[in-house]
């Protein structure tokens, strides 16, 4: 429905997504909050309102695999791994994580480093709140501020680490953005950290992933394609419509496609690994808490789709629709 083979206007799966929204918040909340206009409100209540109980990174087995490909073990985090690596022997460290969110990653950091400064921001009040409060349990020292990123003026500070965890596509212009925003900010010896989605800009995945994610999921049972609180199956996977992703959240993905470019045209590079993303993102959207049990029969299923993954990116040739990333300051030769 209104489809060409690179991006579609609206789609089946629009429909069916608004379908189970309704039936799970009711009509009024939906209709609330695709009647705001200012882009702002929308950005900041996608995130106020976001609950990630059925997405691709809530699977353990998922993550243990990133921490994998990244570290070379499955129980290091990337946060321990940057911290051991490139900071071991430093003290008064500088930290500064941009859509942070809940705060999650600026804590896990904290473990591990000694900080004279962490700070998190992120456009969603109600994120932020969370966070505050987890790293005051915590007893971290993190400050927190709810702001549009654009708008904070850090009077000339620098950061020895500057973060971004799912948060860097969500800029326009990433390659303008690096170049006045991030690289003054940056010591001179520091590091930017990117773990994050480089796919297909407003997640227009292209046609052959959707017919790998398609393949994929006629084979998964029954009992693991049920949507959450709803007795509705997945039986298919579409790629989102544009006005359905302006819509919810306009901020999303709109200059993914040259996220890795960007990074290359600004920063050398220290590191980078594919984390695919390419057939699990689309798949288990929506089902991925059918995922979430220790049973044989659920890890060998998470082992065959991230194989399938794998597999298809490399018999295709296909470049990775997730990144992650230590950069440092390029140096320029006179």
């Amino acid at each position: 429905m209104f489809i060409n083979k690179k991006t579609s206007l609206i789609t089946f799966g629009d429909f069916i997504d608004l379908y189970l929204k309704i039936k799970e918040k009711g009509f009024k909340a939906i209709f609330f909050k695709l009647t705001k206009l200012n882009y702002s409100d929308k950005v900041s209540s996608k995130w106020d309102n976001y609950v990630n109980e059925s997405d691709f990174w809530v699977i353990p087995e998922i993550r243990n695999h990133w921490n994998k490909t990244i570290s070379g073990n499955e129980n290091v985090s990337y946060e321990e791994y940057v911290s051991k690596k490139y900071f071991s022997d430093k003290k008064k460290i500088s930290l500064l994580s941009i859509g942070c969110g809940e705060g999650l990653h600026e804590r896990n950091f904290c473990e591990y480093l000694h900080f004279q400064n962490v700070i998190g921001i992120d456009i969603s009040n109600e994120s932020i709140k969370i966070a505050k409060n987890k790293s005051e349990e915590e007893n971290k020292k993190i400050t927190y501020i709810s702001s549009d990123f654009s708008k904070v003026d850090f009077k000339n500070e620098k950061f020895d680490i500057i973060l971004f965890d799912s948060s860097l596509h969500h800029f326009e212009k990433i390659n303008t953005f690096l170049r006045n925003n991030i690289k003054p900010i940056l010591n001179e010896n520091g590091v930017l950290v990117v773990f994050e989605y480089c796919g297909p800009n407003r997640l227009q995945w292209k046609s052959n992933q959707i017919k790998k994610c398609n393949d994929v999921l006629k084979k998964l049972p029954k009992k693991f394609k049920k949507f959450q609180k709803i007795n509705y199956i997945k039986k298919k996977v579409y790629r989102p419509g544009i006005l359905r992703m302006f819509a919810v959240d306009p901020s999303e993905a709109p200059d993914s496609e040259n996220l890795q470019s960007a990074l290359h045209n600004n920063f050398d590079i220290l590191e980078e690994k594919k984390l695919g993303w390419n057939v699990i993102q689309p798949l288990f959207k929506g089902i991925a808490h059918n995922f979430l049990n220790k049973k044989k029969e659920t890890k060998d299923l998470i082992k065959y789709i991230v194989n399938e993954e794998e597999n298809f990116l490399e018999e295709n040739n296909i470049k990775s629709d997730a990144i992650f990333g230590v950069y440092k300051l390029k140096i320029n030769y006179m």
